[in-house]
């Protein structure tokens, strides 16, 4: 059944002010949870004050009071007399010239109150001018957040080199002293005008297939001295991408799915977060790599010979890492560096979370799993995540890289407690992979085994899955007897990686 499109103009609260009756309702449920927790004097303030308070937040730390008690959850919401969330969206089949009248009429009616977030998401066509207005009612109202999707909708793609640019001053609507999370999807961004101020509150940048310039992307990043946070996915036009020293206060940066790109230079002492899909670059330079302690490698193409890229030298001294994914690529790249990786990069004494996302399941890819863990030592490793392919094929039926069966390595998971694989299928190299970790991990609590659901349409497939693992079970030898293994046919969600989002599909 097909979702309802969103009406023109949604606002995420209602029109007309909520009475204080409203706001406590919005905590309805934890009236006492307070005096068994203990006192907590400023939940118990009346709702006026509590509102008067976040009022007086930024955006950012308004919406983190939420995690204080379910009292103050969403009261943030409530903090302006008026809509302080809108979300402006054309409704399906609606005349662009009615679309804009109605927000206009809207936004003139709401006047130039306070605004924490809006977001569009409209095509304008030849209306590039009414969205400019927006953008300068939304730095008049010191928006926050602004999120500004341009794409056309989906039967009638615009290719990228064919985007209507918007005009350079486009920067010029955004400098908002309150503005400190901007996203843009879906047009051509021109470099920025010669007047062109900082945003100097800038924190959270997101560019998502939008047409811009190596040298305009330098001088955006340059023009953000607070940026801790930049995100850029289906930028097709970039090719060398360079984060200045300026940008010293970046702690977090990814990269999806730019295919022109073939150098990376990062000149950021602060950045901890390097998240990075797509074919692998040339050339990766990124100064204090050993700092770096969430990781993700991820590239979903299929090759018979690796591409050229310095990667796993660039990013090899991984010791303060905490978190990593890596693909089947990436594990081959290392397999290969063996013995000549640099000795820091062969420790990760640091590592507790470790995701593998295996686009194929072969010989070779056991092989590079078992390599993994000869060559990287992971002291501390206390959960692993492990994504099997979704291709129904068993390649050990033909071995047709008749690559000679290897023996598990004489490796041990000391730390090790939580084991989960998604797609299950039963083959030969993914029982041998079971068969390898229970027999390690000597204090393994929980192995999560979810079934590939494809299966489900086929009882004798479904059957050598999960059922074949449970007919096996007696026969495994589990090095942890406290082990518990669960095995579903649906993922809960429960369990869940810290890298979520996959960007690939395995």
């Amino acid at each position: 059944m097909r979702k309802k499109k969103k009406p023109r103009w949604t606002a995420a609260q209602p029109l007309s002010p909520p009475s204080s009756a409203d706001a406590a309702d919005a905590g309805a449920g934890a009236s006492h949870s307070s005096a068994t927790a203990g006192e907590d004097r400023l939940t118990d303030l009346p709702d006026v004050l509590r509102l008067q308070i976040l009022s007086l937040l930024p955006f950012k730390y308004a919406v983190r009071t939420g995690a204080l008690s379910s009292r103050w959850r969403d009261l943030w919401k409530y903090r302006w007399p008026h809509p302080s969330s809108l979300d402006l969206s054309a409704a399906a089949g609606e005349r662009p010239e009615d679309f804009l009248d109605r927000v206009d009429c809207f936004l003139q009616c709401r006047g130039r109150r306070r605004l924490d977030v809006l977001r569009i998401a409209f095509h304008p066509g030849r209306h590039v001018h009414e969205v400019c207005r927006w953008l300068e009612y939304a730095s008049v109202c010191g928006v926050e957040d602004l999120h500004v999707d341009l794409s056309p909708t989906p039967p009638f793609p615009v290719p990228a080199g064919r985007r209507r640019p918007l005009r350079r001053d486009f920067f010029h609507f955004c400098e908002s002293s309150n503005l400190f999370r901007l996203t843009v999807c879906g047009f051509r961004l021109s470099c920025p005008a010669a007047h062109f101020k900082r945003l100097s509150s800038l924190e959270v940048l997101c560019l998502h297939s939008i047409s811009i310039t190596d040298a305009a992307l330098r001088r955006i990043i340059a023009a953000c001295p607070q940026l801790r946070s930049l995100g850029l996915r289906y930028c097709r036009d970039l090719r060398r991408i360079a984060i200045p020293a300026s940008g010293f206060r970046l702690a977090s940066l990814t990269i999806v799915h730019c295919p022109k790109v073939s150098e990376l230079t990062v000149s950021a002492p602060s950045l901890r977060s390097f998240r990075f899909s797509g074919a692998y670059l040339t050339n990766y330079c990124l100064d204090n790599s050993s700092r770096l302690e969430d990781v993700y490698m991820s590239s979903g193409i299929l090759s018979s010979e690796l591409p050229r890229s310095n990667w796993v030298k660039a990013i090899g001294r991984l010791s303060n890492v905490k978190v990593l994914t890596l693909c089947s690529l990436s594990l081959q790249y290392i397999t290969v560096s063996g013995a000549n990786a640099i000795e820091a990069f062969r420790n990760f004494r640091n590592l507790r979370e470790l995701q593998l996302l295996m686009v194929m399941m072969t010989d070779s890819n056991l092989t590079d799993i078992y390599s993994f863990f000869t060559l990287c030592q992971c002291p501390k490793l206390e959960r692993l995540f492990i994504e099997l392919p979704t291709n129904m094929y068993d390649p050990f039926l033909e071995k047709y890289l008749e690559v000679v069966e290897e023996k598990p390595p004489e490796v041990a998971f000391e730390n090790l407690k939580v084991i989960k694989m998604n797609n299950f299928k039963g083959h030969h190299n993914e029982m041998e992979l079971v068969r390898f970790l229970l027999g390690r991990a000597g204090y393994l609590e929980s192995l999560a085994i979810v079934g590939f659901e494809e299966f489900e349409m086929d009882e004798v497939n479904y059957y050598s899955g999960l059922q074949f693992l449970r007919d096996q079970l007696p026969y495994l030898t589990k090095a942890s007897v406290n082990a518990k293994i669960v095995m579903t046919e649906h993922d809960d969600n429960q369990l869940r990686p810290t890298h979520s989002e996959i960007y690939i599909k395995v």
